[in-house]
């Protein structure tokens, strides 16, 4: 129990995260969980993409999750794309804006 992944964020039905390029939207995420694995101590997101462009393809990218106090972010360690799913290993948390 303890082992198992636990979710840190859940986006509520409209929320939306952004894969950010610098202050490029690269990607609009909706349906993301943000998971810790304790065994391990990695976060990965997984969600829908709802649209992308290229600057999916530059780095460093960020996922970035806006809150009703201002922002959290994360910077995106790996990220694939597929059939309209995202799955990410995600760094640790930047900042709190």
């Amino acid at each position: 129990m303890l082992d198992e992944p636990r979710v840190l964020v859940r986006g509520k039905a409209d929320a939306r995260g952004l894969v950010k390029y610098a202050y490029h939207t690269a990607a609009e995420v909706t349906d993301f969980v943000i998971m810790l694995d304790p065994a391990t101590r990695r976060l990965t997101l997984g969600g829908t993409v709802r649209s992308q462009t290229a600057w999916l393809a530059s780095r460093p990218l960020v996922f970035v999750v806006m809150t009703k106090g201002g922002a959290l972010r994360w910077p995106i360690d790996a990220l694939d794309v597929t059939g309209g799913q995202v799955r990410a290993q995600l760094g640790a948390l930047l900042e709190r804006e």
